[in-house]
């Protein structure tokens, strides 16, 4: 019997590799097989869930999510558990500096990305990076927000940019969390994948020790600092590695499918 009642594993970098359009069927396979085992599959993903679907997980068929990097959780079939939105001060805030210096600038909300700022320049990093732009969507109308709040945003800026905010509306304490150099995800102060997960602990009952996380970058690290294993894949990032238990091979090496034979199936090695 397993010591882990869940795998909680990270999108972008870990399950899929930058640049491809879905899992690779071996991971996909290897998850699979540790899900019959009985153990739970929870993503945890920068991702919103319309953004994770099954073709993008390569037919994983997740028990939970934790989505925008711990804003919503979900279950596996997208019925919402808990949700946090950006006040329309945080919100205004971001669109009005992204506007300043034309920054491209996109919100989450539940149906679509909606791209406030630069809609054709965000478009064109998704469709380059993910392979998908069908759930970005011009918002330059910047009337979406009308029907209900966005729960995260993405935004396409130097380093630099990121201090003139903070310079300017640092008071409302948003976090500009590193997805790649120049790219960041954006969240409410206090929201990451640790905090998703932590509701979902208390929804389950299980306990942090019985968690296996694994990521690749910033973002992951709050919830490789709560779990009782975590790995960070071989290309992650220098901090990741650092807080990681354990190093995975890359994600092109199809490292999730590597480290979970270790740790589930180890006699077949």
């Amino acid at each position: 019997m397993t010591k882990y009642k869940a795998i909680v594993l990270d999108v972008d970098g870990t399950l899929v590799a930058h640049g491809e359009p879905s899992a690779r069927p071996a991971v996909a396979h290897m998850v699979a097989r540790v899900q019959r085992l009985g153990v739970k599959v929870v993503i945890a993903t920068g991702r919103t869930f319309f953004a994770m679907n099954t073709s993008i997980l390569g037919g994983i068929k997740p028990d939970y999510a934790v989505c925008a990097n711990g804003a919503q959780l979900l279950t596996g079939g997208g019925e919402l558990l808990a949700s946090e939105s950006f006040t329309p001060e945080e919100m205004y805030a971001l669109v009005d500096y992204f506007e300043d210096f034309d920054h491209p600038l996109a919100f989450c909300f539940s149906d679509s990305y909606y791209v406030y700022v630069e809609y054709e320049k965000m478009r064109g990093f998704y469709q380059a990076v993910t392979g998908h732009s069908e759930y970005v969507l011009d918002g330059e109308d910047q009337t979406r927000h009308l029907q209900d709040m966005p729960f995260g945003a993405f935004g396409i800026l130097p380093p630099a940019a990121v201090e003139g905010f903070q310079d300017r509306y640092g008071h409302l304490g948003l976090q500009f969390v590193p997805y790649h150099p120049g790219y960041y995800d954006i969240n409410r102060a206090g929201t990451n994948k640790a905090v998703g997960v932590r509701r979902l602990l208390q929804r389950t009952g299980w306990r942090p020790e019985e968690l296996l996380c694994m990521g690749d970058n910033e973002n992951d690290i709050p919830l490789m600092q709560l779990v009782g294993r975590s790995y960070c894949m071989a290309n992650g990032s220098d901090a990741a590695r650092a807080a990681a238990s354990a190093i995975a091979p890359a994600v092109t090496e199809e490292g999730v499918a590597a480290a979970l034979q270790k740790e589930f199936f180890s006699h077949e090695l």
